[in-house]
């Protein structure tokens, strides 16, 4: 049997998650930079992979189409919204995510995007630099006392909602996927509305689908606490960029901080680049050494057991196939 050839969206994986595909004896092919149109659709072609590992950028139906070798697509994450889910299940390729091996590192992540807005540190750090000194003028705000709101209490939610309760912040959750009856150490709220009206901080962690894309809206942002923050590690579709340029520019709220966004890398207006209470990053919540080794080598193993005829786990599954 030929070795299995297997295409990285990306760079290459921690050294021990390519360690395992040269155990398998796996050819691994990298992308090393975003693919997408025509160039994609060329790369599938040429490469006919029999395995994708997504970090970077999008596989649509045409990609798959220009793949028939193609079995199984693993995303190096849990955000799986840039992955053709249907047209995948139409032609029986697996779909899979790292569940839970990046929690920790994204709910870390989320705290220093809170800190960053809430001490004002992008800003100052810019000021500084710029030869100015704020110290008699610039006030920020303690995270103690103060109540988080957390959207989507999965597996990076609970690791934020547990850091921050330590912090002595009062923790609630709004997620109407989970059962009614499951048991919470955390306030449960009724609604997105009501929490964004009770919360001094706010923190997305749901799945980017239909019924959530531009969830904050400028209706939204309305509801929530002057001073309030809006962090966001999770989908950039989940909030409408362009109504939270409005409400930090006009004060409405006190900050946000964006690890994701609609379009990546985005191309933000010289608006949203000037404001001094938006503190953004590069969709870098998961890029940690430690958060790297355990993502690679679960979506590697993934990706061999798969190709080996060995079963999966069907938590980390997100469609059901044929055999």
């Amino acid at each position: 049997m030929a070795a299995p050839h297997i295409a990285i969206f990306g760079r290459a994986l921690a050294p021990q998650a390519m360690a395992l595909a040269q155990e398998a004896g796996a050819r691994v092919t990298t992308t090393d930079t975003y693919l997408r149109g025509p160039d994609l659709e060329r790369f599938m072609q040429e490469n006919n992979p029999d395995a994708i590992i997504l970090r970077l950028g999008e596989v649509t139906e045409a990609a798959m189409a220009n793949a028939p070798n193609l079995r199984i697509i693993a995303k190096h994450g849990v955000g799986y919204d840039t992955i053709d889910v249907a047209a995948a299940t139409r032609r029986n390729i697996l779909v899979t995510i790292a569940r839970g091996a990046n929690a920790i590192s994204v709910a870390e992540h989320a705290l220093a995007l809170i800190l960053g807005v809430a001490r004002g540190i992008a800003y100052q750090d810019a000021r500084i630099r710029s030869g100015h000194w704020d110290k008699a003028f610039f006030m920020g705000s303690e995270l103690n006392g103060k109540v988080l709101g957390v959207v989507g209490l999965g597996a990076i939610g609970h690791a934020l909602a547990r850091i921050c309760a330590a912090l002595d912040m009062a923790v609630q959750v709004f997620d109407p996927a989970l059962p009614q009856d499951a048991p919470l150490d955390y306030r449960r709220v009724d609604s997105l509305d009501q929490l964004l009206a009770t919360s001094d901080v706010v923190s997305l962690h749901c799945p980017l689908t239909p019924a959530t894309r531009n969830m904050i809206s400028a209706d939204k942002l309305a509801l929530m606490k002057p001073g309030a923050i809006l962090v966001n590690t999770a989908r950039g579709g989940l909030i409408d960029l362009e109504a939270l340029a409005d409400a930090l520019e006009g004060k409405q709220i006190g900050g946000a901080g964006l690890d994701t966004f609609p379009v990546e890398p985005p191309e933000l207006s010289e608006r949203v680049r000037g404001l001094s209470n938006l503190v953004i990053s590069p969709h870098i919540g998961a890029s940690t050494i430690e958060a790297g080794q355990r993502v690679g080598t679960m979506v590697m193993q993934q990706v061999l057991d798969h190709l080996a005829g060995r079963d999966i786990e069907r938590a980390v599954a997100v469609n059901a196939i044929a055999g």
